[in-house]
């Protein structure tokens, strides 16, 4: 089994032109910070933006070494690395040896940022703030909320099949765009804290959304209505869902309960923890070509990878650590 490169995201930002990195060989991992962090102690476990080649049996940390806290990062069409961090969105053109914060110093706590695949100018950022916007590579930002009435935005999920339409996660639920953000309409989803989104890779017109304390909610067109879709969930409080290419195999990460399972499409689901020693999984990424590999992030338990289909999991890295994002380039 051909393993590949493997990245955590912590934090990023650059210059112009982008050197390339592999959309289905990269990992991004982004660790938010560490209870074995001290202040004032010169030895503290080094937090932010880490890679690995060789399927996290080692990893690379990329970027400064700072203590910047770091929510999420992934790699754009052409290479170009954003991250979302506590000072701003992040962006490198250097693969992670240079940074530069692309945002004014009124844009903070950035939860997730979104590089629009078809398109590398165009970028989004969810942030407490509300989601903000940029057509120019991330030279200046806006802010797009016309709709929606409260500003706390967790993420934005961007339709590969046609990039006008976006769904954006909020504390009032979904909300729709079909102008790039523009403008925002509520969709069925709604008064609903939502944490996630994510579109299936098998049929595009069904997303997948992950809710505070009411679970997992399936849309089949397009984002517009949706049902709650919890069969066999003990734990109500989702910050991640991860699906395989085919669209049949889901793993949700919960509040409490580790990561859960769905064999049928998500009509039922199954807990899948064995070998978990902390059981608040934040973020779960898939390997784009061997879906049994699974890694997932943890709220200061570290990094747990899987290697059959999250049947048993074991310790990977980061002890005492935040894993707040994980992203692995999907096969285009």
């Amino acid at each position: 089994m051909a393993y590949k490169l493997v990245l955590i995201a912590v934090l990023l930002a650059a210059l112009p032109a982008a050197e390339a990195v592999a959309q289905d060989d990269t990992i991004l991992m982004s660790v938010l910070n560490s209870r074995q962090h001290q202040w004032g102690k010169e030895d503290n476990p080094v937090i932010g933006i880490f890679s690995s080649s060789d399927a996290g049996v080692t990893w690379q940390h990329r970027g400064w070494r700072e203590y910047i806290r770091t929510f999420y990062t992934e790699a754009g069409p052409d290479g170009t690395l954003w991250s979302g961090c506590g000072n701003g969105v992040l962006r490198s053109t250097d693969n992670g040896t240079s940074w530069r914060v692309t945002t004014g110093w009124n844009v903070t706590e950035v939860l997730k940022v979104k590089a629009d695949p078809s398109n590398s100018r165009r970028v989004y950022a969810a942030t407490a703030y509300g989601l903000i916007a940029s057509t120019d590579r991330g030279e200046t930002w806006r802010y797009r909320m016309r709709g929606v009435t409260r500003h706390f935005t967790s993420d934005v999920c961007i339709d590969r099949t046609d990039a006008e339409n976006l769904l954006l996660a909020t504390e009032l639920g979904v909300f729709r765009s079909t102008s790039a953000g523009e403008r925002w309409v509520p969709t069925g989803l709604s008064a609903t804290d939502t944490r996630t989104i994510v579109q299936d890779p098998a049929n595009p017109g069904v997303f997948w959304a992950g809710t505070e304390d009411q679970g997992v909610w399936k849309s089949m067109d397009g984002g517009k209505t949706w049902k709650m879709s919890n069969a066999g969930l003990g734990h109500l409080t989702v910050y991640a869902i991860a699906i395989d290419q085919g669209g049949e195999r889901l793993y949700i990460g919960t509040h409490g309960g580790g990561v859960y399972r769905s064999s049928d499409h998500g009509a039922t689901w199954q807990q899948t923890s064995r070998g978990m020693d902390v059981l608040d999984v934040h973020t779960l990424t898939l390997h784009p070509l061997h879906p049994g590999i699974i890694f997932a992030g943890t709220l200061n338990g570290g990094l747990y990878e899987s290697t059959d289909h999250g049947d048993s999991w074991r310790f990977n890295s980061q002890p005492d650590a935040q894993v707040w994002g994980l992203w692995w380039g999907e096969k285009k």
